[in-house]
């Protein structure tokens, strides 16, 4: 059964077949009377049904049904009373096709009438036949002055199956309303509706009532978090991140999450410092893609050792030619220039043109530097190889003639 479905109270009234049997009768409503064989043979059937003799009942009913002298109302109680019998066996789509049978003969009392519409929708409804329990159950809320909380929620039920998600926040926030206790569900009901219409405001209220009735239920703290994010709140999606992950509630996508959360809010340090200590427990893999996202934090944070340190650690685990560059740069930018070589001056792995003539530049000002002006010149003349470094490399080479001519004059 659907999950929603299940939010159903099913309770068909049985009361309706006292009621039927038992019926005092009023000047104006001698038309409700029973012959007195059919009701002679619905009080042993009766009798059978208490005794949970469900079957035995049936085919006495089946008896009564095929008469072709039975009138309307006493039909309508014979199927009516099939309608229990079947409910009481749970077979529920038998259960329902009586009720409705009983229902088309337009012989029942208007009480009677009223209420077997309700326990005919709640069928339909429970048999996944929302549509046509619609037809039944509006019927019913146009004759009903006060619905209860629970004929909401069933109607709620339906039009979440049917997707008329609209009509399901109506009579769910309904439901919710009239109850002073609502269980869980109905407010997970109300939570589907809001998703569906993108609602992402109100579902926020609804996931704050949830936490505050249900605390226990951390699965609504991440949803909620998610929620905020929607409506660009992000503090306060962060702040519940944080309570989940002090509580150990976060998987390693949620804590990665986290961490990218931290970034983006600007605080690289926190997000450095939390992946990192979250890989040296092994919670998250130290593969290339965590490790670039730890030497990205630690550069933002300006922590320029830190990053240098896990630009290495990439290198020597992966041989990544891209780390390779970076880091190279990083020590071009701090002048140390024997560690830029002996981090550029390597055979790289890479096919990508772009990165080696960028990777060429960078070995040729540190070989410059160093004062290795044939070794920087190689390297320029590698560089030429690619438009992106083209210009820089010839800048560079028209450079080093000149200190060339200068230096012979």
């Amino acid at each position: 059964m659907n999950i929603f479905l299940k939010i159903i109270n099913f309770n068909i009234l049985a009361a309706l077949f006292f009621f039927c049997c038992n019926y005092s009768l009023s000047a104006k409503e001698e038309s409700y009377l029973l012959d007195g064989k059919t009701h002679s043979a619905l009080s042993e059937i009766h009798k059978d049904m208490e005794s949970g003799k469900n079957t035995e009942a049936l085919k006495k009913l089946n008896k009564l049904a095929s008469s072709d002298k039975i009138k309307d109302y006493d039909a309508a109680i014979v199927y009516q009373t099939m309608g229990f019998a079947e409910n009481g066996l749970n077979n529920f789509k038998n259960a329902a096709q009586y009720f409705m049978k009983a229902l088309s003969l337009n012989a029942l009392p208007e009480k009677v009438s009223h209420d077997l519409q309700y326990s005919t929708a709640q069928l339909l409804i429970h048999i996944e036949k929302p549509k046509e329990g619609l037809k039944y159950l509006s019927k019913w809320f146009s004759q009903e002055p006060q619905p209860k909380a629970d004929a909401h929620i069933l109607a709620a039920t339906a039009y979440y199956y049917t997707e008329n998600y609209k009509q399901l926040i109506v009579h769910a926030e309904k439901a919710l309303a009239l109850s002073k206790t609502p269980p869980l569900n109905w407010h997970e009901l109300l939570l589907a509706g809001y998703y569906e219409t993108k609602n992402y405001k109100s579902a926020a209220i609804t996931l704050e009532n949830i936490i505050a009735k249900y605390p226990e239920k951390t699965d609504y703290w991440l949803q909620l978090a998610g929620i905020y994010q929607q409506l660009q709140q992000d503090k306060k999606a962060l702040a519940l991140y944080e309570l989940a992950y002090t509580k150990e509630l976060l998987d390693k996508d949620e804590i990665v999450q986290l961490i990218k959360s931290y970034r983006y809010l600007e605080m690289p340090f926190k997000a450095a410092t939390l992946l990192e200590k979250e890989m040296a427990i092994g919670d998250i893999e130290d593969n290339n893609e965590m490790l670039t996202l730890l030497v990205d934090s630690w550069i933002l944070a300006q922590e320029n050792e830190k990053a240098k340190s896990v630009f290495k650690e990439i290198i020597k685990k992966f041989n990544d030619d891209k780390a390779r560059l970076r880091l190279g740069q990083m020590y071009l930018d701090s002048e140390e220039w024997k560690k830029a070589i002996e981090i550029l001056n390597v055979e790289l792995q890479t096919k990508d043109k772009t990165l080696i003539s960028k990777v060429n530049l960078l070995l040729g000002i540190a070989q410059y530097h160093s004062e290795n002006l044939t070794d920087a010149t190689r390297a320029f003349t590698n560089s030429l190889s690619d438009k992106s470094t083209e210009e820089q490399a010839k800048w560079w080479l028209e450079h080093l003639k000149k200190v060339s001519e200068s230096s012979k004059s």
